[in-house]
Parts: C-alpha cells; sequence; structure tokens
C-alpha cells in the first residue's frame, strides 16, 4: 500500500477545482445579470404610456391636419412624465409662439414601472391648456379602454427626427415583412433552445429523457412572478434591478427543484431501463403541475407589458419593430448559451461531464464521482429550463400552471431535431422550430401550426432518427446500437 505521506493531494485538487468552478459559476451568472441591467437600463420611456400620449394628439387638433411627432422623451427624475413635441400642418396655430406650427403635449400618469396606476393620467398639458379634472376622467374610464378608438385617431400621426427612428434600412413591404417574423420569433426561439439545450445536458450525460423540463420551466416563469412582485414590495423603482431578481428568482427555485429531483429521483432509477425513469419523469411533470395548481391557483397570471418601448430597424411600406424586452431576452439568451457551451468546452466540470457522457464506468474508475456531476447537471439544466420559463412571464406578460406540458413536448421536438445529446444541436433545433413557428402563424392558417410541428417530427424521426447534429447512440435507448 501507498504511504499516506506519499499519495497525491486528491482532496486538495478536487477542493481547489470545486472552488474554480463555483467562482466560474457565480461570474457567469453575474455577467449574465449585468448584462439584462444594461439592457434594461437603456429604456427611455415606457412604451405604452407613449403610445396613449401619443393618441391623443389628434383629439386636440383639427381632423383635417396633419401631425408629425419630433421627439419622445421621459423626464429622468420623473419618469412617469412623457413629453412629446410634434408639428401640424394644415392650419395657422392660434398660440403665440416662435414657430406657430410646433407644439407639444406633456402626459403625467399616475406612476411608472409595476405600479397599479402607471396607465391613469394625472394631469395632460395641450397647446390649449391643461385638461379638467372631468375631461381627465372621461379619458381613464372611457377612451382608454377603447382600442379601436385609438387606433382611429392614430392614422393622422407620421413620424420624423427622433421620434421617427428610421432604423438601420429601408426595406420594401415583403422584405419588411419577412424580416419582422424573424424578429417575432426571438423570444420563442430563446425559449425553446434554453429547454432543448436542457434536454441535451442530461440525455447526453445519463442517455435518459426527462420529460419534467416543462413543468421546471412553469417554475422558473412563476420564479419569476414572485421575484416581480417582491421588487414591487420591497419598492424596487427601476426595472433595471425588478429583472435580474426575477431571473435570479427562477434560477434558483427551478435549478434546486432540478437538483432535488436528479438526487432523489433520476440516481436510483439510473442504472435501470428507460422506461421506470420515463414513467417517473411523467409522474413527476404531473406533480409539479398540481402543486403550482394548489400553491399558485389555477387562474392565469398577468404582468403589464415590461420594457415595451419600441425601436424601429428597418423603414418602408412595412415597418419593422423591436421592443426593449425582445431585444433582452434574445441578447441574454445568446449570453447564457455561450456561457454554457464556454463551461462545457474548458471548465473542470465540462471535463468530467465529457468524460461521464463518454463512459461513465471508466470515469467513476478514475475517480470522478458521477453521482455527483449529475446531480450538478440537473441543477445547471433545470436552471436554464427556468431562465426560459422566465421568459414567459417577462416577454409574454403571463403564466399558468398548465403550460408546462406543451412547452415540454415543443422543446423535445427541437432536441430531436438537433438530435438529442448534441448541445450544438439543441440551439439549432430551437432555432428552427422557433423560426417555422413565427412563419407559419405569418403567412400560413395558424389554426395548423401544432399539427404541423408534429407530423414534422414524425417524418423527420422516420428520415433521421439521429437529428441534425446527432449520432446513432439516440437509438440506443430502444437498445440498437450502430
Amino acid at each position: 500500500m501507498t504511504p499516506r505521506a506519499m499519495r497525491p493531494d486528491r482532496w486538495g485538487a478536487r477542493h481547489s477545482a470545486r472552488q474554480r468552478h463555483k467562482t466560474g459559476f457565480v461570474v457567469a451568472l453575474l455577467c449574465t445579470l449585468l448584462a439584462c441591467l444594461s439592457l434594461a437600463g437603456c429604456v427611455i420611456a415606457d412604451g405604452t404610456q407613449t403610445q396613449l400620449c401619443e393618441a391623443l394628439i389628434p383629439l386636440f387638433e383639427p381632423p383635417d391636419s396633419s401631425i408629425t411627432l419630433q421627439e419622445v422623451r421621459s423626464d429622468q427624475d420623473n419618469p412617469d412624465r412623457i413629453t412629446i413635441s410634434y408639428r401640424v400642418a394644415g392650419r395657422t396655430s392660434s398660440k403665440q409662439s416662435a414657430t406657430p406650427d410646433e407644439h407639444q403635449i406633456v402626459c403625467q400618469y399616475a406612476g411608472s414601472g409595476f405600479d397599479r396606476d402607471r396607465l391613469v393620467l394625472q394631469t395632460v398639458e395641450t397647446p390649449s391648456g391643461r385638461l379638467s379634472e372631468t375631461q381627465l376622467v372621461f379619458l381613464n374610464k372611457k377612451w382608454i379602454a377603447d382600442d379601436q378608438a385609438r387606433i382611429g385617431v392614430t392614422d393622422q400621426i407620421a413620424r420624423e427626427g427622433l421620434a421617427r427612428d428610421k432604423g438601420w434600412i429601408t426595406l420594401d413591404f415583403a422584405s419588411g415583412y419577412f424580416l419582422q417574423q424573424i424578429v417575432n420569433a426571438g423570444p420563442t426561439t430563446s425559449l425553446y433552445a434554453l429547454l432543448a439545450l436542457a434536454y441535451s445536458l442530461v440525455y447526453g450525460l445519463t442517455n435518459r429523457i426527462n420529460l419534467a423540463f416543462g413543468g421546471l420551466a412553469t417554475v422558473g416563469a412563476f420564479g419569476a412572478l414572485i421575484g416581480i412582485l417582491g421588487a414591487i414590495a420591497i419598492g424596487v423603482p427601476q426595472l433595471s434591478l425588478a429583472i435580474p431578481l426575477a431571473l435570479l428568482c427562477a434560477l434558483v427555485l427551478a435549478g434546486g427543484t432540478g437538483a432535488a429531483i436528479g438526487n432523489t429521483v433520476f440516481l436510483p432509477l439510473i442504472g435501470r431501463s428507460s422506461q421506470p425513469l420515463l414513467v417517473a419523469t411523467i409522474g413527476l411533470a404531473l406533480v409539479i403541475q398540481e402543486f403550482l395548481a394548489r400553491a399558485q391557483g389555477v387562474q392565469e397570471r398577468w404582468l403589464s407589458p415590461i420594457l415595451a418601448t419600441q425601436h424601429r430597424i428597418a423603414d418602408g411600406p412595412f415597418d419593422v419593430i423591436v421592443t426593449s424586452m425582445q431585444l433582452a431576452v434574445t441578447m441574454a439568451t445568446a449570453i447564457l448559451i455561450v456561457i454554457v457551451f464556454l463551461t462545457v468546452t474548458y471548465s473542470r466540470f465540462g471535463r468530467v461531464w465529457r468524460a461521464v457522457s463518454d463512459d461513465r464506468l471508466m470515469a467513476s474508475m478514475l475517480g470522478v464521482n458521477v453521482n455527483r456531476v449529475i446531480v450538478a447537471s440537473f441543477a445547471l439544466a433545470s436552471g436554464l429550463a427556468g431562465i426560459g420559463g422566465s421568459i414567459l412571464t417577462l416577454h409574454y406578460g403571463g403564466t399558468s400552471f398548465t403550460l408546462g406540458t406543451t412547452i415540454g413536448l415543443k422543446a423535445l421536438v427541437a432536441a430531436i431535431i438537433g438530435g438529442i445529446g448534441s448541445l450544438s444541436g439543441a440551439v439549432i433545433g430551437g432555432l428552427l422550430l422557433g423560426l417555422t413557428e413565427a412563419f407559419w402563424s405569418a403567412y400560413e392558417p395558424i389554426v395548423w401550426r401544432e399539427g404541423v410541428i408534429y407530423i414534422a417530427l414524425v417524418a423527420w424521426l422516420i428520415l433521421k432518427p439521429e437529428g441534425i447534429f446527432g449520432t446513432r447512440r439516440a437509438l440506443e435507448e430502444r437498445g440498437e446500437r450502430p
């Protein structure tokens, strides 16, 4: 037996590696949160408040006049105060000013950010003077609730200068409409890519499918909701602080739940055939769904639009618009995916993950704690699913306990198309699925969209069961070997 003094200090090396891994994970998390923080901080004015204020302008100008917006700005010290400068053609202004055809309207709202009264007009200053209390009551109770009335009056409005924001390029109608669908696919693609990546992280390690990821995404969605409500409760005034808190709650809740599932369900069943695990994960998905229904209620939960400020990236017959939230979701997802790939490629965790993925028995013989790697992988994959689920709350504005099943199945479709077990394939599969949904909804009847997706999956499994970047290893679960 080797003397103790001559043995390599494996514990010290492993402890140091674990410390480096933890430090890297914390740095990656902080980078992601800071990225979201910087994106959120770019918002100048609330998009919905701005649209309501713009729609007021034609009410105080003649019907035959032409209104051109010149600048939209908010007060830095008073973010719920919107000022819009505009020019009116077709009449001579009754106001005495150096530029008689230039005016401005100032809308003061009763709140901003997550305040309940963020869309309640408190004061409105027009070129003719400040509106009376009676007029404000009419606007708040009747006019704001009538979407069709607002759409009708905004036909008189054009934009130029800072308010127009002509965008990077000018496109014809067909090209602009096509580009808009790519923009619209960004959040959906992000959701599917993150969940497909979660599937592949676990399948690549255990050669088993975890059908509970849809439920874990729903846990993340409710975690983001809890984060937003917590920010409101403690009086966080800025979205730039509330959104990272929501993402952190989603990550912690979903990641912790996934680690518990990996430790209590997957580890005892990992050495058996795939059927017990498949049934167990289906049961877990149902348990999570029922727990959320009891804990959070069966009704859908909705939030007011967050980071709804619109940016024009292309002009022409069809303007291409992207919101701040779409940009934040897409860029944060890209950052997360890059962090995951760098972690798997260069970190110690990535090396042992690849070792266990290639040969679990050999990795165990060489001193790798396989069980710890599996639990850590479940925590990472579940955290990604939770961040993906937070997109439902932050971008789409609502969530429900029933969403997990559909989202989980679609993400599994994306993982299979890309090649389940392949991380790059999962991202490509999510991209293809998100784009397919967006373009089908834009050019074909939306009622056929879900059926077409699943029919395409059946055809894909027949023609190329291993996926785009997968290998014949995807068939091992059924006992087949290449």
